[in-house]
């Protein structure tokens, strides 16, 4: 196993020790309209949405985002202590991974360099705090010299721009003031706590015209050159501090990079972000949300990994998911699946964002793809989300009033509540049907890669028919809770099981379930399919819409273990795809293993956990959570950051780098292990009536422990393994399994036998 450095709980740190793992380990830091992506050395990009089309960047070149130089005056020796371009023989090198900040650590002939980066809880702009440090008992005479590229042009005539540094403002001052633009965020601007010594503006004077980031012409100079810049494609941030260090002394600049309307905005911004305290202020605020985030629920089992995933990273990863949703894009299907997860942890916000997805649906009951940016290709399946996602809140809170808040549709003076827009969504998936009576598959569903499969309006996807029907009992579900809906009910309950005739007439094939058919009538998914004869989620979503009986269920998952499973997880279809194939789609062109094409997609491996749970089957979700985790031994140096799931890791027909994670963070599998992991394998979960305790632990499980806040009482939760289920809660036996619904602010002692 690849060692990339290890976790600190005490502090929620994971440090990095590998200074060049596989592949650069991602981090990032937000607030509600900021995002600062970084790696392991700090490059990354930072930015905003103007509008949901348009991103303000403040630096937008992720391989030479940001350095800090340290040169020797006296022996005119210079290197980079953040990216190490020169592979120098650091001391020290490490990269702090924290809740709300990131710090990267070296140390090079006794210089000690501490680069950590925040983001204010609120504003467009990151904040540095550089920390040099004289570890030796010599004076040492020490240029720093932080750089960045930022984003100064916001549209391509080069013309616009111009740069220097402004005396009022103190700092870096960058202005692209372009003609009949959509947006007033048109400067730039980068100011520290010290008046630097020297300053450059562009990388024709920093970098030179043909030199590179580890060798700038600048420093072989004794200042900066001081000048400003015009019509320049590559404006630079550069400044020069002359430290001198006595033996064992420490010296800090703080430093503000953000976006401003003009200069005046620009000053008032940094007057606040270099306010004295205010860095480490923002950094315990992220903190302190996190601490009580994280508190909510708390595991102490066997596994130490596992405790650290749910106790802090998993919550962290979640979090990004349902502010920035897929970063690049804010999907509807995206953040209505990471709200359901959110619910357990920060009821508020979920109903926040429960608002602001519907707000996107058609008045036809599809909710767009993606907001931001808007995607308007027709995707049917975003509709199969909401209830469960709503189910979720009510289950967790006990807020009926949400039912009932108004949100308007998409793009029209229409408005509807938050169930009428429930009942629309399910009404535009149930009276779409094709030929064999099942869902019609549109641009795409829950795959988006199979996005030529349905555009005539002819295909039917077999695994979103299935998917309707599991949201129809959800909706079903808030119906009851709502009482009086009994007619409601029985219409929906009556169209639901049509469905389910038609499914299982077209589309289960004895032991599995097809994926769909296309609009030229040919099975997709199927054991008649040239390629791509078995898929996952089709046989995971039967169990949890409940297709099948028992016996019917468990068949169909052992067809998963026989054709989709690999040394590191389960593949999303079998055989991968090999020669393209227009009646499917973009899937069916990518390279065997890569995305859905066979690869090991952990979205889908999440579901397979879900479903072996209902079935019972403890060890077996248990060891697909193993096979998915970064420090799996079979799949020993795959890339992943420790602290996050990753999205997929190329599948075994992937002949160059099977079981390689190329990026991580932007995946649905985080909410859905969570979830895995809390509700299905510990069997904690909120119910309208009462905290459901239903554990699925595996067998080498035991002394396990869970301390979980819902309604805002607490319940402690010991388990013990006995052969058979008794729910004991302050000492009494309940009848059931749902503990219940307790005062504010009370302690529960619960003790679940099994």
């Amino acid at each position: 196993m690849a060692n990339l450095g290890y976790f600190n709980n005490d502090i929620k740190e994971y440090k990095i020790t590998e200074m060049r793992p596989r592949r650069p380990l991602k981090n990032f830091l937000w607030n509600e309209q900021f995002i600062l992506i970084l790696d392991h050395f700090g490059f990354g990009e930072s930015f905003r949405y103007i509008t949901p089309e348009e991103r303000r960047f403040v630096v937008n070149d992720g391989d030479a985002g940001r350095v800090i130089y340290i040169k020797d005056r006296e022996s005119g020796e210079f290197y980079d202590a953040n990216r190490n371009y020169l592979n120098k023989p650091f001391e020290k090198y490490e990269c702090n991974v924290g809740i709300g900040y990131q710090q990267i650590v070296s140390e090079y002939k006794g210089v000690e360099v501490k680069f950590t980066l925040t983001v204010p809880t609120e504003g467009f702009a990151e904040l540095w705090k550089i920390e040099v440090k004289n570890n030796t008992d010599k004076l040492k005479k020490i240029d720093l010299v932080p750089y960045c590229r930022p984003a100064v042009n916001v549209t391509s005539h080069l013309a616009y721009g111009r740069a220097d540094y402004n005396t009022d403002l103190d700092g870096l001052y960058f202005l692209h003031d372009a003609y009949n633009i959509i947006h007033n965020y048109v400067s730039v601007f980068m100011k520290a706590t010290l008046t630097p010594d020297s300053y450059d503006i562009s990388d024709i004077n920093f970098k030179g015209v043909y030199n590179s980031p580890s060798d700038p012409v600048a420093l072989y100079n004794d200042e900066l050159s001081n000048k400003g810049s015009a019509f320049d494609p590559n404006y630079c941030g550069a400044m020069q501090f002359k430290l001198d260090l006595a033996a064992n002394e420490e010296k800090t600049v703080y430093i503000a990079l953000g976006m401003a309307t003009d200069l005046e905005d620009a000053k008032k911004s940094c007057d606040i972000y270099l306010k004295p305290g205010f860095f480490e202020e923002s950094i315990a605020k992220v903190k302190s949300d996190a601490d009580k985030m994280d508190g909510l629920y708390l595991l102490n089992s066997p596994d130490e990994y596992i405790n650290t995933m749910v106790n802090i990273w998993l919550k962290r990863q979640i979090s990004l998911g349902k502010t920035w949703g897929r970063v690049y894009n804010k999907g509807f299907r995206d953040i209505m699946q990471d709200t359901a997860g959110l619910s357990a942890f920060d009821g508020k916000f979920a109903r926040e964002k429960i608002m602001v997805c519907l707000a996107t649906q058609r008045p036809n009951g599809n909710p767009m793809r993606s907001f931001a940016p808007i995607d308007r290709d027709p995707y049917y399946d975003g509709a199969v989300w909401t209830p469960e996602a709503v189910l979720a809140y009510l289950n967790e809170t006990g807020d009926l009033t949400v039912l009932d808040e108004d949100v308007p549709y998409f793009e029209c003076d229409e408005h509807g509540t938050v169930f009428e827009h429930m009942y629309r969504g399910l009404r535009f998936l149930l009276d779409n049907r094709g030929e064999h009576n099942m869902v019609l598959w549109g641009g795409g569903d829950w795959n988006d890669s199979i996005n030529n499969a349905g555009n005539q309006l002819k295909g039917e996807s077999a695994w979103l028919s299935i998917a309707t029907v599991k949201a129809v009992k959800e909706f079903c579900r808030i119906c009851e809770i709502m009482g009086g809906k009994d007619d409601l009910i029985a219409k929906l309950l009556e169209e639901r099981a049509v469905l389910k005739e038609a499914i299982l007439k077209h589309a289960f094939e004895g032991d599995q379930f097809i994926y769909g058919i296309n609009d030229w009538g040919e099975k997709v998914g199927s054991h008649e399919s040239y390629q791509g004869k078995t898929y996952l989620n089709a046989q995971t979503w039967a169990v949890l819409a409940e297709m099948l009986d028992e016996e019917g269920l468990n068949k169909i998952m052992q067809t998963v273990e026989d054709k989709l499973k690999c040394d590191f997880g389960y593949v999303q279809c079998a055989p991968a795809y090999s020669e393209s194939d227009l009646h499917i789609g973009r899937m069916a062109y990518f390279i065997p293993g890569g995305y859905e094409n066979g690869s090991v997609y952990n979205h889908g491996v999440a579901f397979k956990i879900a479903a072996d749970c209902l079935l019972g089957k403890a060890d077996t979700a248990y060891e697909s959570l193993m096979m998915m985790r970064y420090d799996n031994p079979k799949n020993a140096n795959s890339g992943v950051e420790p602290y996050v799931i990753t999205n997929m890791y190329f599948g075994p027909q992937e002949k160059y780098r099977p079981g390689f994670s190329f990026y991580a963070w932007f995946t649905g599998a985080a909410v859905w292990v969570y979830r895995d992991i809390t509700e299905f394998i510990l069997g904690v979960k909120g119910e309208y009536t009462g905290l459901q305790i239903n554990p699925c632990l595996p067998s080498c499980w035991d002394n396990v422990f869970v301390s979980r806040v819902y309604r805002n009482a607490r319940y402690n939760i010991t388990y013990k393994r006995t052969g058979s289920y008794k729910l004991m809660v302050d000492g009494k036996e309940i009848d059931g399994n749902i503990a219940p619904i307790f005062p504010e602010g009370t302690e529960h002692t619960v003790v679940c036998e099994f």
